[in-house]
Formats: C-alpha cells, structure tokens, sequence
C-alpha cells in the first residue's frame, strides 16, 4: 500500500514537472514585443582609483638578498635601463594607483617595483621573483 501511494506521487510529482515546464517554454515563446532598452549609466569611480603620479625614481646600484645585485640607471631622454646578471633590459614606466615606481620591459618580462621602503624584480613570464629585499648602499 505505501509503496502504490509512493508511485502515485512520484507519477503526479513528474506531470506537475512536466506541465510546469511546457508553461515555462510556452512563456518564453510568447510574441511579447521587446521593449528598446538603453545601457544602464556607468557609476563614477567611487574609491577614485585613477593612477597617481609615481614616487621619484632611485637609480644607482641595488643590493638584495641572496647576493643579487641589480643596477638601474636612467639616462637624458629618460630611458631606463636595468643591468642584471650581466645583461642589460630597456624598461619603460607603467603608471600605477599606489604611486610606487613600476618598470616593464615586455620582451623578458621582466618587471622593477619600488617603493620607499625596497625595491624588487619579478619575472611576469615565469611568475617568480628574481630578487627580493633591493636596497641602495
């Protein structure tokens, strides 16, 4: 007896299913013409997160920990140029919202973060850092 009651459930429970579906697709087959809808205004840029003028840039021999060195130096047109493990990387500035300095150079992918307190190189290519803990002596 249960278990002809349990059938008859789940055989009512599927039709309900089923009629709720076909109304479901019904619906949205319905030739309801669509109203013209213009994009929603974009909200202003509350944290006000526009990039900041970068702290000056310290150019000179860097020593870091591990016993990496990198040297940094800027010449008259304002190129910058990176000198590590005897190569040399033409950087170019990227602007960022916290003010630190950021280098890139895009062929090595090679990226110099400073900011007051150390300085830092990343390979943006391979994910790692090269040197950590960068400071002037």
């Amino acid at each position: 007896m249960i278990a002809r009651n349990y059938l008859n459930y789940a055989v009512k429970y599927r039709i309900a299913s089923a009629l709720t579906l076909t109304a479901l697709l019904a619906a949205c087959g319905s030739s309801v013409p669509l109203v013209e809808t213009k994009p929603e205004p974009t909200l202003p840029n509350l944290l006000k997160l526009e990039p900041t003028p970068a702290a000056t840039l310290l150019t000179g021999n860097f020593f870091c920990e591990l016993g990496n060195k990198v040297d940094l130096a800027s010449g008259t047109d304002g190129a910058v140029k990176l000198n590590w493990k005897g190569r040399s990387y033409p950087m170019t500035t990227v602007s960022t919202t916290t003010g630190a300095v950021r280098l890139e150079d895009k062929a090595s992918g090679l990226v110099w973060i400073q900011i007051p307190a150390k300085s830092m190189l990343l390979n943006s290519k391979l994910g790692q850092q090269l040197a950590n803990e960068c400071k002037l002596r």
